[in-house]
C-alpha cells in the first residue's frame, strides 16, 4: 500500500460543507460524460448504510490527479469545473465533516481511501490517499471507476443534497434555450444552477435557471463574481422563445431582474409588438411611455404620459408599429417671461424697467 500526501491542511475552504464537497463529486461524473458520452455517469443512495456511490462507465484515475491544479478540463467548454481541485478538496472537507471518501479505481486495479494524517514536516494534520493494489476483485465491478461516500444521513441526503442536485429530481422546466432552462416552480425562485448544480441564489429574479456549463464563469467556490451575468443571461433566455414573449413582457413591466436586458438582445419584432400592444390596451392609443418625471412634464396637449421601467419603455419604443411623438422642449425665454409676469404684478411699473427687461430678452433670443 502506498501513501500520498497532498498539501492540504484541515481548514482549507472553511466556508464549504457536506453540500459543496458532494457538488463536487457529481460535478467531475457529469463532466465526463458531458465530456464523452460513452462516459455514462451514474449514482445511488442506501439508506440503510448511508453512503451514496457516483460512478462513471470508463473513467480512471491516475496519480497525478492527486496534483493540486491537474486538470483536462481548463479548455472543455462542456464541462463544469476547470480549476484541477474538485475531488480532492470534496475528499478534505467530507473528513472534515465525519464523513467517509473511497474511490474505487476499477480501471487501474486500485483503491484510494482518503484520510487525515499528522504531517512530520509541517507539524499538523493534512490530506491524505491510501493507494492499495487490488489484483482480483470480491465482485465483478460494472464501472470502471466508483467513489464512495459513507455517513451521509437520510436526513441529509433528502434536505441538503437532492435540493443541491437538478439530476436528483423530477421536475419540469418552464422552458429549454439553447443556453439552459427557465425553472418555474415556486422551490427554485431566485436560485441559480449550472448543469443542474446549486451555484447560489439570486433573490432579484422572479424564476429559478439551470444555465449550461460554459454560460457562466465561476470561480473555484463556484459563485458568481458579480450580478450582471445573471441579468444578462436570464435575459438572454426570455429572448430566445418567441412563445414566452407575454411572459417576458410582464416580467418588463414589472421590472425584474430576469429582463433587465431584454431591450439590448432582442432583434425580432415579436417581443417589441407583444409591449406595445399590452401598453396600449392597457392605456390606450393617446398614451407615451416615460421613464422620468422630467419626461412626463413635456408631454404635448393630446396626449397622455405613464411612467414606466426603463426596459419596458425601451421595449415598446422598438416596435416598428408605435408612432414617435416629440416631446415639448423647455422654452427658457417662456419661462422668463412668465416669471417676468409675475414679478410685474408684485411691483408697481415705476419698480420693474420694463425696457431693459426687452433688451435681455433680444438677445437671449439671438
Amino acid at each position: 500500500m502506498s501513501t500520498v500526501e497532498l498539501t492540504l491542511s484541515r481548514n482549507y475552504v472553511p466556508s464549504w460543507g457536506v453540500v459543496e464537497a458532494v457538488r463536487e463529486l457529481f460535478q467531475n461524473a457529469l463532466d465526463q460524460e458531458a465530456v464523452h458520452p460513452e462516459n455514462v455517469a451514474s449514482w445511488e443512495y442506501d439508506a440503510a448504510s448511508e453512503s451514496l456511490r457516483i460512478r462513471n462507465k470508463t473513467s480512471q484515475l491516475d496519480w497525478a490527479s492527486l496534483l493540486l491544479g491537474a486538470t483536462t478540463k481548463q479548455e472543455e467548454t462542456k464541462a463544469i469545473g476547470q480549476f484541477g481541485e474538485g475531488y480532492k478538496i470534496a475528499a478534505l472537507v467530507l473528513l472534515r465533516e465525519g464523513k467517509g471518501l473511497t474511490i474505487y479505481n476499477y480501471g487501474a486495479r486500485e483503491v484510494w481511501k482518503a484520510r487525515f494524517i499528522k504531517s512530520r514536516r509541517f507539524k499538523t494534520d493534512i490530506l491524505a490517499f491510501e493507494i492499495e493494489k487490488k489484483a482480483i476483485w470480491s465482485r465483478v465491478p460494472t464501472d470502471d471507476l466508483s467513489v464512495e461516500v459513507t455517513g451521509i444521513t437520510e436526513k441529509e441526503y433528502k434536505e441538503a443534497i437532492i435540493p443541491s442536485n437538478l439530476h436528483l429530481q423530477t421536475y419540469i422546466p418552464e422552458a429549454e434555450a439553447p443556453i439552459g432552462e427557465i425553472l418555474s416552480a415556486s422551490k427554485y425562485k431566485g436560485k441559480v444552477f449550472v448543469g443542474g448544480l446549486f451555484v447560489c441564489d439570486f433573490p432579484q429574479y422572479t424564476y429559478g435557471y439551470n444555465f449550461k456549463p460554459g454560460q457562466l464563469k465561476l470561480d473555484r467556490d463556484r459563485k458568481l463574481a458579480s450580478d450582471f451575468d445573471l441579468k444578462w443571461l436570464a435575459s438572454k433566455m426570455w429572448s430566445s422563445d418567441p412563445t414566452l414573449a407575454a411572459r417576458a413582457v410582464e416580467l418588463a413591466s414589472d421590472g425584474f431582474a430576469d429582463v433587465a436586458y431584454l431591450a439590448d438582445m432582442w432583434s425580432d419584432t415579436v417581443i417589441a409588438n407583444e409591449a406595445l400592444r399590452r401598453f396600449q390596451q392597457e392605456f390606450g392609443l393617446n398614451a407615451i411611455p416615460v421613464t422620468t418625471q422630467d419626461e412626463l412634464n413635456k408631454i404635448p396637449p393630446g396626449y397622455k404620459g405613464i411612467i414606466v421601467t426603463d426596459v419596458y419603455g425601451r421595449l415598446i419604443k422598438k416596435s416598428p408599429n408605435y408612432q414617435q411623438v416629440d416631446l415639448v422642449e423647455d422654452d427658457p425665454i417662456k419661462d422668463l417671461r412668465e416669471w417676468f409676469e409675475d414679478i410685474s404684478e408684485r411691483y408697481s411699473l415705476e419698480q420693474v424697467d420694463v425696457e431693459r427687461f426687452e433688451e435681455i430678452v433680444k438677445k437671449l433670443e439671438k
